[in-house]
């Protein structure tokens, strides 16, 4: 009897152990597959590209609006290639940056209208005018680099160097200024002239004016015009 007391006594032993060790076994499964997922999660993430996310503030501030009567006549594109460094020269570049940036831009000109006077159109008989026009400028208020086309070519930064999120924004800018530099320098102004003339005098054509006189000054105030009296007509003072 002893014996076989101590014979079921072992075969519920084992019987025991044994569930006892497929919990445990079950358990750590299941940890590890938690434990995996997120890391497999955060590899994925920082392999594959991420779209970010964009939200613009659902407010608008209005700060003006300025009624315009600018002439524009002519737009040139231009690219600028800019490198910036910073930091390069100390501890073998180590703590610097560098960056190759690729600026296009459109530079935009003509002649703000706006700036006329009635003293700059002087009617000399009906078929004759004589114009000032203000001089061709480049607009630079309005936008020059085009943020689609430009873009950054090479960015390279030491070990130790932290990413500099100005440097961007001053390359930009740089960017910006060396296009506007290099339309001033080019005969831009000169074309814009020339067009704005054209255009002014298909204006004038169109109101009935045969020669239109285009004067690097303010004419002179014109004298009054005195229309012919056709032969057998007589003019007749008005009444006071």
């Amino acid at each position: 009897m002893l014996r076989k007391a101590m014979y079921i006594f072992l075969i519920l032993f084992f019987v025991m152990a044994s569930i006892a060790a497929y919990t445990v076994i079950t358990t750590a499964n299941r940890a590890d597959e938690a434990l995996v997922q997120p890391i497999g999660d955060l590899v994925r993430d920082l392999i594959l590209p991420v779209t970010p996310v964009i939200l613009p503030d659902p407010a608008t501030i209005l700060q003006s609006i300025n009624d315009e009567a600018r002439l524009i006549t002519v737009s040139a594109d231009y690219e600028k290639i800019v490198r910036a460094e910073r930091q390069t020269d100390v501890l073998w570049g180590l703590i610097g940056e560098k960056m190759i940036f690729v600026a296009y831009g459109k530079v935009l000109a003509g002649v703000d209208l706006s700036k006329m006077s009635e003293a700059d159109i002087q009617v000399l008989d009906p078929t004759t005018v004589q114009v000032h026009l203000p001089d061709a400028e480049i607009f630079d208020d309005l936008p020059v680099l085009d943020n689609e086309k430009s873009y950054v070519y090479d960015r390279d930064k030491g070990i130790f160097a932290s990413v500099d999120p100005e440097l961007e924004t001053q390359v930009r800018q740089k960017g910006e200024e060396a296009i506007l530099a290099a339309a001033e320098d080019s005969d831009l102004l000169n074309r814009a002239n020339l067009n704005a003339q054209q255009e002014m005098l298909k204006i004038f054509q169109a109101l009935g004016f045969e020669n239109v006189i285009f004067m690097a000054e303010t004419p002179p105030p014109a004298p009054t015009y005195e229309q012919d009296v056709p032969k057998g007509f007589a003019v007749t003072p008005e009444a006071p």
